[in-house]
C-alpha cells in the first residue's frame, strides 16, 4: 500500500492567520546555484535549503517593514523620475523587476500556482495612500522577502483590467527565507532564461523593455530612457 503524501504547509500563515497548504511545491536548488551567475537558483518555503550569507556582496538579512518604512519611503522617493501614468479607467498595480550585479534578476512563484501564474514579478495592487513606487517596493519585499532600491522607471503594461508599472530595481537587504504566504518560492534567473519560466503572455511582454534597459546599462555612457506603454 502506497503511503499518503504528507500535507506541505508554507511557514507564513494568510492575512487571517489560517495556515496556507502548499499542494504543488516548487523545488529548491543545490546551495552552490546561489554564487553561480550562469546557474538558476530557487529558495523554496517546503525545503528551505540553506542560502548563503551574502551574494554579490550584499547580505540576506531579515528585515520586517511596517507602516513607518512604507511612510518613510513615500518621503525619501517622492522626487523620484517617471513618466506620467498612462490615461486609463483601468485599476493601478505595480511591480518591481530586481536585477542582481550578476546579471539575474528575481521572480517569485505564487503559491499554489494562483492565477495559473507558475511565476511572475513582484507586483500587486495599488493599495490606498501609497504611490505605485512605493506599492511596488512593498509588493516585492512581501511577495520575496527582498528589500529593493528603485534605480528607474522600466514600463506601462496594460491588461485587461489592470494598468502595471513596472520599476527596475537593485537588492539592498532581506532574504527570500522571509517571503510571504502569497510566494512559495524565489528565483534567481540568468536573463535568458526568463522566456522559460514566465507562463503568463503579461509577463513576458516586459521582457523586450528589460533587454533595452540591461543594454543600456552596460554602454559607456548608456541613459534609460521612459518607455511607452504597451
Amino acid at each position: 500500500m502506497s503511503e499518503t503524501p504528507a500535507i506541505l504547509f508554507h511557514p507564513q500563515p494568510d492575512e487571517t492567520g489560517a495556515p496556507v497548504p502548499v499542494f504543488r511545491p516548487t523545488p529548491a536548488t543545490a546551495p552552490g546555484t546561489w554564487l553561480d551567475p550562469q546557474a538558476r537558483a530557487t529558495y523554496s518555503v517546503t525545503e528551505r535549503a540553506r542560502l548563503p550569507e551574502s551574494l554579490n556582496g550584499v547580505a540576506f538579512t531579515h528585515e520586517s517593514l511596517g507602516t513607518d518604512d512604507w511612510a518613510r519611503f513615500m518621503r525619501l522617493y517622492r522626487d523620484f523620475p517617471e513618466p506620467p501614468e498612462p490615461e486609463s479607467p483601468k485599476r493601478r498595480t505595480s511591480g518591481v523587476v530586481m536585477v542582481e550585479p550578476d546579471h539575474r534578476i528575481w521572480i517569485v512563484h505564487p503559491t499554489n500556482q494562483f492565477g495559473d501564474v507558475e511565476a511572475t514579478f513582484p507586483k500587486g495592487r495599488l493599495e490606498p495612500g501609497l504611490t505605485l513606487l512605493v506599492n511596488a517596493l512593498k509588493e516585492c519585499w512581501e511577495e520575496s522577502g527582498l528589500v529593493a532600491q528603485p534605480l528607474a522607471y522600466l514600463c506601462d503594461v496594460e491588461r485587461t483590467k489592470t494598468v502595471t508599472r513596472y520599476y527596475l530595481a537593485r537588492r539592498t537587504a532581506g532574504s527570500p527565507a522571509d517571503v510571504g504566504w502569497e510566494s512559495q518560492a524565489v528565483t534567481l534567473v540568468p536573463a535568458h532564461g526568463l522566456l522559460e519560466l514566465l507562463n503568463r503572455p503579461n509577463d513576458r511582454r516586459i521582457l523586450p523593455f528589460l533587454a533595452e534597459a540591461l543594454n543600456a546599462a552596460n554602454q559607456p555612457h548608456g541613459s534609460g530612457k521612459p518607455h511607452k506603454s504597451r
